[in-house]
């Protein structure tokens, strides 16, 4: 009976942890791009929107491009503290081999950014990562960020950026189903 009850209450746990959870943002470019631009190394700082997602052709210039959020998506990032950044990408340029930060957040108080261990394939590829400080974000491209540090650059963010371009040579990133969840 104790183990019963135990998982129980384990079972109340999750599913009140699961409301409390809030879509702050989610994009899903059916009908348009939704404010998102393109930065860096890019044929063009415009998108280019197809129903249900938005690419970006590599210029190769020789630096990396990036989906670069709206401010209506960074203005909501001081809510998201502990959150979850989520999104799908997809890349037609042939195996990863550009190494970079994946996801960068900048404001006045610095700079965070995350790399995750595998780049996107050419098949949608889920990403997702926690806005705190176990998630293992790295704070002004050299130290590990501490939960202080991550809290101080999203009161405050200036820019958040994800990275579309993942080899060296011609490439097309696409982007979809971008998520910012609350905590």
């Amino acid at each position: 009976m104790r183990f019963a009850g135990f998982v129980g209450f384990v079972g109340f746990a999750v599913v009140v942890h699961a409301q409390s959870a809030h879509v702050l943002v989610h994009n899903d470019f059916v009908s348009s791009a939704e404010g998102w631009t393109i930065s860096g190394d890019a044929k063009s700082s415009e998108p280019i929107f197809k129903a249900g997602s938005i690419s970006a052709e590599d210029a190769q210039f020789g630096e990396t491009w990036f989906f670069h959020a709206p401010p209506s998506v960074v203005q909501q990032l001081p809510k998201a503290i502990n959150g979850t950044i989520s999104y799908r990408l997809k890349q037609d340029g042939g195996v990863p081999s550009l190494i970079d930060d994946d996801v960068v957040i900048d404001g006045p108080a610095g700079r965070l950014s995350y790399r995750f261990k595998t780049g996107p394939g050419p098949d949608w590829t889920e990403f997702s990562v926690r806005l705190s400080e176990s998630a293992g974000w790295t704070w002004n491209w050299n130290k590990r960020a501490t939960q202080s540090q991550i809290d101080s650059v999203l009161r405050r963010p200036g820019r958040l950026e994800i990275r579309g371009e993942y080899v060296t040579g011609p490439d097309t990133g696409s982007l979809d189903n971008f998520r910012l969840i609350s905590d």
